[in-house]
């Protein structure tokens, strides 16, 4: 097991692309794409330029977010890529939050059986979790990462200057993962993470956040890189009731964020934990202080979904057993239980119990 303070050697604290532009001179790949969407092109775009190599070629997606998560989009770049004439030599740099992370690293390991990949985080939640951990991934009948893969990227360029183009809603949405990892992760860094406001965070709060939770991340993910043993799908916490909640988002068309979707699934999750007897390190009331944290860190506009709406959504979820919904609870802080099974009645008493922020 590697030390729990270890930062995998693919993520670099970039500011200057030095890692980048080294690692292109060093491989000379025999081209270099850069894909992103309107958003990165005109704010992020400029701070990477200058550091790409002549020749180097961009592909701009038409839609911002969710959308571009479809294996319509993986296509479109697919048949791009064959128009450049790239090879298995090439270089695909991903530009963007996690959705483009999560497309870029679906299409690079997918093309020609696999190209090299290049992740350039640009949002607070690409940076504390979407780009690190090798998960790739498109959506796929209106379900959340539906399809997918495991792949290493080349690198991982951590830029905390792309934070200062971020809205304060696009900070808590990454906000929510770093208190997922807390939360996880132990009891001392829930303490820390108390007297923290994303919307207030100075620049140094943030990046010491992103590095706290590249090393937890990357510490659970050591244990367990492909889903084999169990111990990665700690991870998941808040993230089975949340994709359920996204999932409904986008079929309702209703203003919603991953992170504001997590951070109402560890809600319920936590009040979920108060009320199973599996969980006697979690009794009534002990996560009320947190859980009115997360509301208030990551809160929510638009309306919640009953329960039989996002129980409905849960049982295609893609870590479910045998057609048994799995969960992740937490007996206690930093003791997550991994393989929960739940059903309907537990939802809907964790919803009915939840107090309102």
């Amino acid at each position: 097991m590697k030390d729990p303070h270890f930062i995998p050697p693919n993520v670099h604290l970039d500011r200057s692309f030095a890692q980048l532009r080294g690692w292109i001179e060093d491989k000379r790949p025999t081209s270099v794409v850069v894909i992103m969407d309107r958003m990165t092109e005109r704010h992020c775009l400029p701070l990477l330029s200058p550091h790409l190599p002549p020749g180097t070629q961009f592909l701009g997606l038409s839609q911002i977010g969710e959308p571009n998560k479809t294996l319509e989009h993986a296509h479109a770049i697919w048949d791009s890529l064959d128009g450049i004439g790239m090879d298995r030599h090439g270089l695909l740099i991903s530009l963007g939050g996690g959705t483009i992370t999560d497309l870029g690293a679906f299409v690079a390991s997918t093309y020609l059986r696999g190209v090299n990949s290049w992740l350039i985080p640009t949002t607070l939640l690409g940076m504390v979790d979407a780009s690190v951990g090798g998960k790739t991934g498109v959506n796929f009948n209106g379900l959340k990462n539906r399809i997918g893969t495991f792949q290493t990227a080349q690198g991982i360029s951590i830029n905390p200057g792309f934070l200062g183009t971020l809205p304060p809603r696009e900070i808590a949405n990454g906000w929510a993962e770093h208190v997922k990892h807390r939360l996880i992760h132990s009891v001392q860094g829930v303490q820390d993470l108390l007297g923290m406001q994303p919307a207030h965070a100075e620049a140094a709060s943030l990046e010491s956040a992103i590095l706290d939770s590249v090393r937890i991340k990357q510490h659970i993910v050591e244990e367990d890189p492909l889903e084999q043993n169990g111990n990665r799908k700690v991870l998941n916490f808040g993230h089975t009731i949340g994709h359920a909640f996204e999932s409904w988002a986008m079929d309702n068309e209703a203003d919603l964020k991953h992170g504001e979707a997590i951070a109402w699934g560890m809600r319920v999750a936590l009040k979920m934990s108060e009320l199973r007897p599996d969980c006697p390190g979690a009794p009534a009331g002990h996560f009320e202080e947190v859980s009115h944290y997360i509301a208030s860190a990551v809160p929510i506009s638009c309306p919640v979904p009953d329960a039989a709406a996002l129980w409905a959504l849960m049982q295609s979820d893609k870590k479910n057993v045998g057609g048994r919904v799995q969960v992740v609870l937490l007996n206690g802080f930093g003791c997550p239980v991994p393989h929960a099974e739940v059903d309907f009645e537990h939802l809907n008493a964790a919803i009915n119990a939840l107090t309102p922020a």
